[in-house]
Order: C-alpha cells, then structure tokens, then sequence
C-alpha cells in the first residue's frame, strides 16, 4: 500500500495496561467530588462521552491504582460485557486525569509515531473491529481473551504522521457536529427541566405575586394564570392532587418481531443514554428475537429496571422497543410536556426506587408509575408550557436525526479513509456539504 507501513500498535505505542481488579473500585470507595471513574457509558462513540456524569473516587484511592490512571490522548478499551467499546479521552476532555474500571484497559500512544484520533477510528474501521474482535469470546460473558497481549500483536497499515492528521481533521468537523446538537439537546432539555420545576414544583410565579413581585420571565397574560396565593394543602389556588395517570397512560403494545420488517427501528436500553432524552442510535427489529413493545414517534420511553430508572428518552421513530422499557404516552398534547419532565424528574426516579420490585434486578411498573401524585394546575397554563417546550423537544429530535445522517456519512467515509481508497480532498469536500 503506497504511502504506507505495516507496523504493531506495540510499535506505537507508550504504554498498554489493564483496569483494576473489581475489589479495588466499589461503591462504598465513591466519593462526592474526586477522580472520575470511566466505565462502559462513556464509551459510546469515538470520543469519551461524559454526558452521564461520573462517580469519583478520592485522589488517594486513585494514586494507589495507579497503573490504571488515564488521561487526555488515551485510548479506552472495552474487554468484557460490552465489547468492541473504543473510544478516546480528548485532549479537551472535562478532567486531567481519570480512573478507568475493571472492564476497561487503555493504550497510551507516542504521539511522534501515530495520532491518537486517527488510531482510535481505525479500531471503529471494519479492518480495525475485525482485528480486535478476533480473539473475542461469546461465551458467557462476552470478553476479548488475554487483551494487552493481543492489543499488542495488531498490524496496522499506518499512513504518514501528516496524513493521520488530515484524516483526522476531516473526520472531526462531523464529530464536532454531532457533539454541537449534542450540547444544544442537553441544554434545551436543561431549560425545560428548569421551567418545569419552577413553575409546578417550587411555585415561584406564586410566591412572587403573594410577595407583591411580578412573576419573573413571563409577559402578563402568562403571570396572570397564576394565583396569587395557596390553599390550605399547600398547592397554588385553583390547582388539584393528581397522579400521573390523569395525563399519562402505558399503550401495552405487544409485537413479535417476526411479524414486522426487519428494518423496524427498535430502541433497547443499551440505546438509552442516563439522564439524557436524546436517544443516540437505535437498532433494527432483524436484529431481535423476542416480543418487544409498539412505540410511536414523540412516545416517552422509560427504562423500568433499576438501575436505569434515569434512563428516559423521547421516540425519535415508530418503531418497538425492549419490554424492560415502558412506553409512556400522555393523554392529551397539552400535557406531552409536563409528562416528559414529570419522568424526568429525581422525585420520580425516587418513586421508582422504593416501588421495585424483584431480586436480582429490582424493576418498577407501570401501575406504580402512574400513582406518582403531582400537581394539577389548570389545562390553559399547561398549555403555555407546552407551547414553550414543544419547540424544543421537536428540535432535540431534528438534531437527533441529523445525528444519524452526520454518524451514517462518518462511517461511510471513515473505511475508505483509512485504506486510502478516498483520499483526503474529496473527503472534506463531502463533509462540508452536510457539515
């Protein structure tokens, strides 16, 4: 291949160790504030995901397992459960040093031989996944036998320093992209979550106007929904206890697989993100076997196995959905909204929590769910929250889609990149037509 030499990662690399023993990383070590602990959540694209937050353990704890330290320019490996997992810590990464656990093992490169972003994308390359995976096992637990030592032996066809980095380069406009709308989601379902909860949990246009104050953030016709004082229950004038099944039901949906095509979008757990509603990926219904849930596009889904009760999403599709996932739909559309910031709620997954049920994996259910009490303020205040949100979920669920698009040109372009099929010209070309 011109321009380019057959080299071993071990030829490239500074230093390749394996996480800690699980006994050395566990709950009880956790501490509020610390070192950030990877574990396979944050492993989903090329890039450290960190939207679902950490746990930490303190810099001490993190000193001891030393070897098993990471930082900015490292590669993360997955070698049991989910495996295949690659992903590297950037160098604009939120933390100068992270733990990873005991699934993981990194590789740590010398950035005068190889980039760190170009070495990570080869290994999301079909040639790269294949020589990887290779020495995996299905059995049981899915695992990558003896993975530092096999790491190591990998050939890599390895162009130029110079070339790595225009790959690289073009490469990273599309991921820059999909980490923007990434952002911009968090930070409208931030705003709505924020909204929610100033309106209809903490009361603050009421207080405000019980104080002599105007309602912040809002024009007249808005405050003026609002009372301006409290029953004796607590609960703004006006306003009724509820339950969320008074504006939410569960369409129990049942569809076998074999009886749709296989090119049906199905949504699984593993396509949850914690504490985000924007869904990255989804799988297809060929690639099931069991009976899942109907789902609808615009749907809330809600993970009812704990500890995934802060996994909630909105359907980007129609499609099915794995039965550990309840399909949450609200009455009416006023009420999509508050629905969707109700299940979003810490309050709710509280709820969830004391309600499970079951050993091994505690799940919840849709008749707990729906006795969950909550405050009925009046349909036409509900609906200027909706009219508020409504453009914001739609928005989060556009960026969702052009998400696929961008991830779906990435890895188009990233095989043919990488065997110097395509070269790099041509490439940004394609990309800055989408991008």
């Amino acid at each position: 291949m011109m321009g380019r030499h057959v080299v071993a990662i071990a030829d490239i690399a500074d230093k390749i160790a394996m996480g800690p023993f699980g006994s050395n990383i566990k709950v009880s070590t956790f501490v509020e504030n610390g070192i950030p602990i990877i574990s396979g959540q944050h492993l989903h694209g090329t890039r450290l995901d960190e939207s679902s937050g950490f746990n930490f353990i303190t810099e001490a704890h993190a000193q001891k397992l030393r070897n098993s330290n990471v930082f900015p320019g490292d590669i993360i490996f997955t070698h049991a459960g989910t495996i295949g997992q690659v992903a590297l810590i950037p160098d604009d990464a939120s933390y100068k040093r992270y733990v990873i656990s005991q699934r993981q093992f990194y590789l740590r490169i010398d950035r005068e031989k190889a980039n760190p972003a170009f070495i990570t994308r080869w290994f999301h390359a079909p040639v790269g996944k294949h020589r990887l995976m290779v020495h995996a096992s299905q059995v049981g637990v899915p695992s990558i036998s003896r993975p530092t030592s096999n790491l190591k032996e990998i050939q890599i066809e390895l162009p130029s320093l110079e070339e790595q980095n225009a790959i690289t380069e073009v490469l990273d406009v599309i991921d820059d992209k999909i980490e923007v709308n990434r952002k911009t989601s968090a930070t409208l379902e931030a705003m709505a979550r924020a909204l929610y909860h100033s309106w209809f949990v903490d009361f603050d246009p009421v207080w405000a106007k019980l104080e002599g104050r105007a309602p912040a953030h809002m024009g007249p016709a808005t405050a003026a929904l609002f009372p301006d004082g409290f029953d004796d229950n607590g609960l703004p004038e006006g306003w009724t206890t509820g339950t969320l099944a008074d504006v939410a039901e569960n369409p129990r949906t049942g569809v076998k697989p074999s009886h749709i095509d296989p090119e049906t979008p199905y949504i699984g757990l593993e396509h949850m993100p914690k504490r985000s509603v924007a869904l990255p990926e989804w799988g297809y219904a060929g690639d099931v076997g069991s009976q899942k849930s109907g789902m609808s596009c615009g749907d809330f889904l809600f993970g009812k196995l704990r500890p995934y009760f802060h996994k909630v999403g909105i359907s980007p599709v129609d499609g099915i959905c794995s039965t550990d996932i309840i399909v949450v739909r609200p009455t009416s559309g006023e009420w999509a909204g508050l629905v969707l910031a109700v299940i979003s709620s810490d309050a709710f997954v509280e709820h969830t929590n004391a309600g499970s049920s079951g050993t091994r994996m505690p799940r919840t259910n849709w008749t707990d769910m729906s006795s969950f009490e909550i405050a009925l303020p009046p349909v036409a205040l509900v609906s200027v929250y909706e009219d508020i949100t409504k453009p914001w979920r739609e928005h989060i669920v556009a960026t969702i889609h052009e998400n696929q698009t961008l991830a779906a040109l990435r890895d188009t372009l990233l095989p043919r990149l990488m065997s110097g099929e395509l070269r790099v010209g041509a490439a940004r070309d394609l990309v800055e037509e989408v991008a």
